[in-house]
């Protein structure tokens, strides 16, 4: 569901042992980090063996249930998916009831595209940054030439001998709390979010660059386009923040990169995720070449992910590969804040409410509709007079609105 999925757990069986199964139909509810996931059968059979109980969290790959052939007789049951063991290329499933000869994975060069990202598993990428290795000289025996944990200490081990590397970096544990009340354990989306923006602000050089844009004409002219059109079709400031964001990485492709090893790769479309408050975190549906899409149906897209979000029914595919991320706290009259970017990404920007103040126009003191951005970047990828480029471009862009409808 996702490279980045490295658990998942069981919400609830829609079946159970003794029952058949139908090719395509529901099985069980798996919650990933982000989304609660129906998981349909694969295979034909009787489902003859829950392993993994309703509650319980487990790694990808593991065996969660045992389906017997068409005519009652169990199939063995798969061992489960460790890296350590190298994963062969999935076969066929033989519904006979008879075993399934496996064949030896054969071991292929990674096949990224040209300025791609090898294909690796999270906990290979891990080890593999511990011990300064890069990935593209790795071979995968993992599905689809996938690189593994097993691939990367294979590749360690026939390394030349060298200089001790220094130790990876540990964070210290976290001081125990003394408070008394209510205890609730951390949920799946917690969890991830804790571990990924723990990550992102030890890992990741943080700069932050503050612009004031003056939102008069924007104002004006979504007031006038609002009233012109049928409700569906109808734009938001945030919507205008993310059309102009996305027109402004076309001419900073740099602000929507990502480092791979000692690579940087320069996306060849715009893909900006919005943040999106849930009761349980945080997520960030992915709009997909938005530098293409019209305004108004940005915003439709914008409205139709947010809503699906909330309602837990975004698809991994909906909140993955993101090359920019918008997240905006105006609506609580937040006037200012840093965000915290979401890794591997480049930057994210945080956007202020549009507060009334005086401003100074022409040598006149007038009434002024005033929004704060601030951008926070990764300094390994951007440097400063680059972000500073970027913003300008985003302020031209919102102060002139009419360019944002082209």
């Amino acid at each position: 569901m996702g490279d980045a999925m490295e658990e998942g757990t069981i919400l609830r069986w829609l079946k159970k042992p003794g029952d058949k199964l139908v090719l395509g139909e529901t099985v069980a509810e798996i919650e990933t980090e982000k989304a609660t996931i129906e998981i349909p059968a694969l295979v034909e059979g009787d489902l003859t063996e829950i392993l993994v109980k309703e509650g319980q969290t487990v790694q990808v790959g593991a065996t969660i249930a045992i389906v017997g052939g068409q005519d009652g007789g169990a199939a063995p049951a798969p061992k489960p998916a460790e890296e350590k063991k190298k994963t062969p290329e999935p076969q066929p499933v033989d519904n006979s009831g008879g075993a399934v000869v496996q064949p030896e994975p054969t071991p292929v060069a990674p096949t990224a595209p040209a300025g791609g990202r090898v294909k690796a598993s999270p906990l290979a990428r891990k080890v593999a940054a511990e011990h300064g290795i890069d990935l593209s000289g790795v071979r995968g025996t993992g599905p689809g030439g996938r690189i593994i944990e097993a691939d990367v200490e294979d590749a360690l081990r026939s390394r030349p001998a060298g200089p001790a590397a220094a130790p990876a970096f540990t964070p210290p544990a976290a001081v125990p709390s003394t408070l008394t009340g209510e205890r609730r354990p951390m949920s799946t989306m917690r969890k991830v979010i804790a571990r990924r923006l723990q990550q992102s602000k030890q890992t990741i050089p943080h700069f932050y660059l503050t612009i004031e844009v003056d939102m008069r004409s924007a104002f004006r002219l979504r007031k006038e386009f609002n009233a012109s059109v049928d409700e569906d079709r109808r734009i938001s400031f945030n919507d205008m923040v993310v059309r102009a964001c996305a027109l402004a990485l076309l001419k900073f492709p740099q602000l929507g990169s990502q480092l791979d090893g000692e690579a940087i790769v320069l996306p060849d479309t715009v893909s900006v995720g919005v943040a999106v408050a849930l009761d349980e975190g945080l997520i960030v549906p992915v709009v997909r070449d938005a530098h293409v899409k019209s305004l108004s149906t940005l915003g439709s897209e914008i409205r139709q992910l947010a809503e699906r979000a909330r309602k837990g029914q975004l698809q991994p595919s909906e909140y993955s590969g993101g090359t920019f991320t918008v997240s905006n706290l105006g609506m609580f009259d937040i006037a200012q804040f840093q965000a915290i970017i979401n890794p591997p990404e480049a930057a994210i920007m945080a956007v202020g409410t549009i507060r009334e103040v005086p401003i100074v126009d022409n040598g006149q003191v007038v009434p002024g509709k005033q929004m704060s951005l601030t951008i926070s970047v990764d300094h390994r990828l951007v440097d400063g007079h680059t972000g500073a480029q970027f913003m300008q471009e985003v302020k031209r862009l919102l102060q002139s609105p009419i360019s944002l409808f082209g």
